[in-house]
Protein backbone atom coordinates (compact mmCIF):
# COMPACT_ATOMS: atom_id res chain seq x y z
CA UNK A 1 0.00 0.00 0.00
CA UNK A 2 1.46 3.37 -1.39
CA UNK A 3 0.85 6.37 1.32
CA UNK A 4 1.11 4.17 4.31
CA UNK A 5 3.85 4.70 7.36
CA UNK A 6 4.68 2.09 9.57
CA UNK A 7 6.10 2.80 13.26
CA UNK A 8 8.78 1.86 14.89
CA UNK A 9 6.09 2.32 18.18
CA UNK A 10 3.44 -0.05 18.74
CA UNK A 11 0.43 1.76 18.36
CA UNK A 12 -1.98 2.25 21.77
CA UNK A 13 -1.06 4.11 24.86
CA UNK A 14 2.24 5.53 25.41
CA UNK A 15 4.01 4.35 28.23
CA UNK A 16 4.31 6.70 31.34
CA UNK A 17 7.56 8.64 31.18
CA UNK A 18 10.46 8.17 33.74
CA UNK A 19 11.57 10.62 36.35
CA UNK A 20 14.59 11.66 35.62
CA UNK A 21 17.84 10.49 37.16
CA UNK A 22 18.40 13.68 39.20
CA UNK A 23 16.60 16.15 40.77
CA UNK A 24 16.86 19.78 39.24
CA UNK A 25 16.97 22.23 42.16
CA UNK A 26 19.33 24.81 44.10
CA UNK A 27 20.83 28.20 43.04
CA UNK A 28 23.92 26.23 41.86
CA UNK A 29 22.06 25.27 38.44
CA UNK A 30 22.09 28.79 37.93
CA UNK A 31 25.79 29.01 37.80
CA UNK A 32 26.32 25.79 35.88
CA UNK A 33 27.89 27.73 32.87
CA UNK A 34 30.83 28.54 34.63
CA UNK A 35 31.88 25.07 34.06
CA UNK A 36 32.88 25.54 30.71
CA UNK A 37 34.49 28.92 31.01
CA UNK A 38 37.87 29.18 29.94
CA UNK A 39 38.99 31.09 32.74
CA UNK A 40 38.54 28.05 34.81
CA UNK A 41 40.82 25.95 32.30
CA UNK A 42 43.31 24.91 35.18
CA UNK A 43 41.18 24.15 37.53
CA UNK A 44 41.13 19.89 38.37
CA UNK A 45 37.74 20.07 39.45
CA UNK A 46 34.21 22.31 39.03
CA UNK A 47 30.91 20.71 40.79
CA UNK A 48 27.81 23.12 40.91
CA UNK A 49 25.59 20.90 43.24
CA UNK A 50 22.33 22.24 45.13
CA UNK A 51 23.31 25.56 46.52
CA UNK A 52 27.17 25.09 46.42
CA UNK A 53 29.64 25.98 44.00
CA UNK A 54 33.25 24.52 44.05
CA UNK A 55 36.47 24.61 42.32
CA UNK A 56 39.75 22.68 42.79
CA UNK A 57 43.11 24.27 42.01
CA UNK A 58 46.25 22.43 42.78
CA UNK A 59 47.38 24.98 45.06
CA UNK A 60 43.85 26.03 46.58
CA UNK A 61 40.20 24.24 46.78
CA UNK A 62 37.32 27.60 46.77
CA UNK A 63 33.69 26.71 48.07
CA UNK A 64 31.30 29.33 47.31
CA UNK A 65 27.59 28.56 49.36
CA UNK A 66 24.73 30.14 47.49
CA UNK A 67 21.60 31.88 49.47
CA UNK A 68 19.02 33.81 48.60
CA UNK A 69 18.06 37.50 49.72
CA UNK A 70 14.54 37.24 50.87
CA UNK A 71 13.81 41.15 51.18
CA UNK A 72 14.71 42.51 48.46
CA UNK A 73 12.09 42.70 45.56
CA UNK A 74 14.20 42.51 42.89
CA UNK A 75 16.30 38.71 44.27
CA UNK A 76 19.46 38.83 44.67
CA UNK A 77 21.94 36.14 46.33
CA UNK A 78 24.54 36.16 48.88
CA UNK A 79 27.66 34.41 48.49
CA UNK A 80 29.09 32.47 51.30
CA UNK A 81 33.01 32.41 50.01
CA UNK A 82 35.60 30.13 51.49
CA UNK A 83 38.62 29.16 50.21
CA UNK A 84 41.66 26.85 51.74
CA UNK A 85 45.18 27.22 50.77
CA UNK A 86 47.24 23.71 50.63
CA UNK A 87 50.57 23.87 51.61
CA UNK A 88 53.36 23.41 49.05
CA UNK A 89 52.93 19.85 48.19
CA UNK A 90 49.43 20.35 47.49
CA UNK A 91 47.92 18.07 49.86
CA UNK A 92 45.37 20.07 52.24
CA UNK A 93 46.66 19.20 55.30
CA UNK A 94 47.95 22.04 57.19
CA UNK A 95 46.45 24.66 54.76
CA UNK A 96 45.38 27.78 55.59
CA UNK A 97 41.25 28.79 55.14
CA UNK A 98 39.65 32.48 54.42
CA UNK A 99 36.29 33.13 54.39
CA UNK A 100 34.40 36.21 53.16
CA UNK A 101 30.69 37.21 52.15
CA UNK A 102 29.34 38.79 49.13
CA UNK A 103 25.76 40.45 47.83
CA UNK A 104 25.01 40.51 44.42
CA UNK A 105 21.64 41.83 43.44
CA UNK A 106 19.81 41.07 40.34
CA UNK A 107 18.11 37.90 39.51
CA UNK A 108 20.36 34.61 40.15
CA UNK A 109 22.24 32.90 37.80
CA UNK A 110 21.99 36.59 35.79
CA UNK A 111 25.45 37.23 33.72
CA UNK A 112 26.64 39.96 35.76
CA UNK A 113 26.21 37.36 39.02
CA UNK A 114 28.12 34.46 37.06
CA UNK A 115 30.79 37.31 36.16
CA UNK A 116 31.24 38.15 39.57
CA UNK A 117 31.31 34.51 40.88
CA UNK A 118 34.19 33.58 38.69
CA UNK A 119 35.87 36.88 39.71
CA UNK A 120 35.56 35.84 43.71
CA UNK A 121 37.26 32.37 42.43
CA UNK A 122 40.23 33.46 40.76
CA UNK A 123 40.57 36.11 43.19
CA UNK A 124 40.84 33.86 45.53
CA UNK A 125 43.08 31.73 43.89
CA UNK A 126 45.56 34.20 43.23
CA UNK A 127 45.90 35.21 46.95
CA UNK A 128 47.61 31.33 47.29
CA UNK A 129 50.45 31.89 49.21
CA UNK A 130 53.69 31.33 46.50
CA UNK A 131 51.79 31.89 43.88
CA UNK A 132 52.71 34.31 41.34
CA UNK A 133 50.06 36.12 39.82
CA UNK A 134 51.07 38.27 36.10
CA UNK A 135 50.71 42.01 37.45
CA UNK A 136 49.89 44.75 34.20
CA UNK A 137 52.93 46.82 33.45
CA UNK A 138 52.61 50.68 34.10
CA UNK A 139 53.20 51.87 30.78
CA UNK A 140 50.56 49.69 29.56
CA UNK A 141 47.62 50.95 31.70
CA UNK A 142 49.21 54.75 30.71
CA UNK A 143 48.64 54.06 27.12
CA UNK A 144 45.25 52.97 28.14
CA UNK A 145 44.32 55.52 30.44
CA UNK A 146 45.57 58.03 26.95
CA UNK A 147 43.59 56.21 25.09
CA UNK A 148 40.11 57.27 26.83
Amino acid sequence: MLGTRTSPHPAGPRPARRPAAFERRGLALRFVMIIGDRRLAEAHHVLCDQDTVVVDFSESSVRIGLSRLLHEPDGGIVLDCRVDHHAEDGIPRGSTSTSWQRVLTGRPGALHQREALLREVLAARSRAPGRAVARPELASLRYLAAAV
